[in-house]
């Protein structure tokens, strides 16, 4: 008898996947300036991100570890309790490097919890709904996308000041994030039953590292859109930054849709390339924007190319690692996520005062152009689609 997908405790652990997610998107576009409002530096802008995603990749195998010991349930909640603690803490914060202290804070409970749902997610759903499963977790992920930066940008003001406001709805959301978790049942870590040759071994390791290396590169291009785009768009005169993050998940949405149905018919590997092809157009594009449609418009294309890829090599990983391994599978894709979104947001930061924000999105584009030969190299070499 065919498992099902759609389980109380598959639902429930969407609604906390969510809360989590949307604790960090609240703030995710506000930080920036928050920090350049308290030092006036455009490098502690990109420093917010960076020290987020450093801090949270120092605890991804850590935390794949623990969840194998302690179980999901007590890791998540460890991740979300931290959550908490930084977003009160943000609220009087009045020095850069305080804001720097409470943001390695959250990028640690992030990193805790964010893997160890992951994990959740990955052990309740059936093997033959993986793929899916996994695909919906990214679209809910990307529904927090939508919501929290336009929902920060409201809440921040015309003048773009009213901080405390945004981090006390960013208080009220890891609350019922934890409220939420407390009452799901936990999981239980044991080898679920599979066909044979469904899952791999530890030899079939070496296969990762090409698509680890892509999601790096990939990630480390998207960072100077996450650290950059809003101060972008004010130095341009443009006014709805807000939304351009929102188009952007939409873009990111639809991409997870249809991805699954794609990669079945065409290969992971050969959609790695042609998204990053698509990825690299749009970032040339944004550097060359004189309107504010421009850059909106451009804000779809560049969502759907960025949430094509971080899924489809997700569950290559999951498919290509033992099953009792899949809080390392989860560490290793988010850390080469944090790896990159860490050391981009940081170099962006560095580079924004020499080169200027339009040539940051130039350079990014030109990455995309190593993603698409290791995409085609992971093709030929391993004989992967």
């Amino acid at each position: 008898m065919q498992q099902k997908l759609w389980t109380k405790q598959y639902i429930s652990a969407l609604f906390v996947l969510f809360g989590i997610c949307m604790g960090v998107t609240t703030v995710l576009a506000i930080l920036p300036i928050f920090a350049k409002n308290l030092s006036g530096l455009d490098v502690h802008a990109g420093l917010m991100i960076s020290l987020f995603a450093l801090t949270a990749l120092s605890m991804r195998f850590v935390s794949g570890r623990i969840v194998e010991n302690f179980g999901c349930k007590k890791v998540i909640l460890g991740g979300l309790f931290l959550t908490l603690l930084s977003a009160i803490l943000y609220i009087n914060c009045e020095h850069i490097f305080l804001a720097l202290l409470y943001r390695a804070i959250q990028g640690i409970g992030f990193g805790i919890s964010q893997t160890a749902i992951s994990t959740y997610i990955s052990k309740i759903c059936p093997p033959s709904s993986l793929m899916e499963g996994i695909n919906y977790a990214a679209i809910v992920a990307s529904f927090a996308s939508v919501l929290g930066p336009p929902l920060s940008f409201i809440l921040i003001g015309k003048n773009l000041d009213q901080f405390k406001l945004v981090f006390s709805v960013a208080v009220v959301i890891a609350l019922i994030t934890i409220i939420i978790m407390i009452f799901s049942k936990d999981v239980k870590l044991t080898v679920k039953s599979e066909p044979k040759g469904e899952r791999g071994t530890a030899k079939d390791w070496l296969l990762l590292a090409l698509p680890a290396i892509v999601l790096f590169l990939n990630c480390l291009s998207q960072s100077a859109i996450t650290s950059f785009i809003s101060l972008y768009a004010i130095s341009l005169g443009f006014i709805n930054a807000g939304a351009f993050f929102s188009i952007n998940a939409i873009g990111m949405i639809c991409s997870r849709f249809v991805i699954s149905t794609l990669a079945k018919k065409y290969g992971i590997f050969h959609l790695v390339a042609v998204n990053s092809a698509l990825f690299g157009i749009s970032l040339f594009f944004i550097a060359n924007v004189t309107s504010s449609w421009q850059l909106l418009a451009l804000a779809l294309p560049a969502g759907f190319s960025m949430g094509a890829v971080a899924p489809i090599v997700n569950v290559f990983m999951l498919r290509k690692i033992p099953e009792n391994r899949d809080g390392i599978a989860n560490a290793l894709y988010y850390s080469a996520m944090d790896v990159g979104y860490g050391v981009g947001s940081f170099i962006w930061g560095l580079l924004a005062t020499v080169v200027g924000y339009a040539n940051l999105f130039f350079i990014a584009a030109i990455i995309q152009i190593l993603c698409i030969a290791l995409g085609i190299m992971q093709i030929k070499k391993f004989k992967t689609r």
